[in-house]
């Protein structure tokens, strides 16, 4: 899974649309929408942020096989 693909199923997971998910990322539309079109990679600190917010409302990825 690519790092917008796990944008957009968390986003979705939580029925979120792309600007109230930016809001919770503190970061614009624009930039999940980018990440979900693979058009721009996150920075190391909006990954982090990312992945710390997966962690804390207890989101898993499905496994990749």
């Amino acid at each position: 899974m690519t790092f917008g693909q796990k944008v957009r199923y968390v986003r979705k997971k939580l029925d979120y649309t792309q600007t109230e998910f930016a809001k919770v990322l503190s970061v614009s539309f624009a930039t999940v929408n980018r990440w979900e079109n693979g058009r721009v990679a996150p920075s190391v600190l909006a990954a982090k942020a990312f992945y710390e917010f997966c962690e804390d409302s207890f989101i898993s990825f499905p496994s990749e096989e």
